[in-house]
């Protein structure tokens, strides 16, 4: 039987006054979408924070604990909530903001991973505590996970077999094979687009986004369904907002206007581009 851990349960740590934490964890969990519980432990009160994924509870220290530093041996160093975009990190720290918790302004942080996005801040013991946006190394992990076989760097070496293996030829001819994830490295700026196959009247074609997109408003001719196979995304649709992730897919009839406005690095997107027949005479 192989063991596979599911998740993260539980995190409890410990405050020096629950009451005054609680009065900065309420509204400030309230918003990022978490229940709360009050059951006491052991005769101590205790409060729980609870989502469909992870419990966060608090604690009170015992005999006057001296605080321990984030970066000395045995403490927690930080804890991080992930959410789901940047927009989700900017919605975070504008509430915290109104909440008068100083969180640090969200912004990317490369030397981590090329689409993190972040912003920081601390309860009142001075734990440390971020939000962050969803990542394309997080995402390619629970979309492909059966497929890191691989212990140590499972996800490199998942990438470099792919960039570097030799493809087989398929048997017979006129069958020619390819693969969506090969080379499928996105530019610094803007998309690359890959022409996958021309038939009559449609083309099918493969989009790496990067994270810097500067897109204008398109006004096609011709009908175009795209779906998202990777990443995130946000489009306007003829005047709204529209929210994509792994998996999602949309239709978009000639003449609707549209534009990509966001996309997570390495978005990667399969787009059929479909001729309207001319009307029958």
């Amino acid at each position: 039987m192989q063991l596979e851990v599911l998740g993260l349960d539980h995190v409890y740590v410990t405050v020096s006054d629950v009451v005054r934490s609680e009065q900065f964890y309420d509204p400030v969990m309230r918003a990022l979408g978490f229940k709360k519980g009050t059951l006491a432990v052991d005769g101590e009160p205790h409060a729980h924070y609870f989502n469909r994924a992870l419990q966060y509870s608090l604690r009170p220290a015992r005999g006057g604990a001296a605080p321990v530093g984030a970066y000395a041996a045995g403490a927690l160093h930080h804890l991080c909530f992930r959410v789901a975009d940047r927009a989700a990190v900017d919605e975070a720290h504008r509430v915290l903001h109104a909440f008068g918790v100083e969180a640090s302004t969200p912004r990317p942080y490369p030397e981590y991973r090329a689409d993190y996005y972040a912003t920081f801040f601390a309860d009142p013991d001075g734990i440390r505590l971020e939000v962050v946006c969803d990542t394309q190394a997080r995402q390619l992990v629970r979309e492909r996970w059966d497929e890191l076989v691989d212990f140590v760097d499972p996800v490199r070496k998942l990438l470099e077999r792919e960039a570097g293996a030799p493809r087989e030829a398929p048997a017979g001819d006129g069958f020619p094979l390819g693969n969506l994830w090969h080379a499928a490295e996105p530019p610094s700026t803007g998309e690359t687009f890959d022409e996958i196959v021309q038939l009559t009247g449609t083309k099918v074609e493969r989009i790496v986004s990067s994270e810097t997109l500067d897109c204008d408003e398109q006004d096609q001719a011709h009908d175009e369904w795209v779906v998202l196979l990777c990443g995130r995304a946000r489009l306007e649709v003829a005047g709204q907002r529209v929210s994509l992730r792994a998996g999602d897919h949309l239709l978009l009839p000639a003449h609707i206007r549209h534009r990509v406005l966001e996309t997570t690095r390495g978005a990667l997107w399969l787009a059929v581009h479909v001729q309207r027949e001319p009307p029958a005479r």
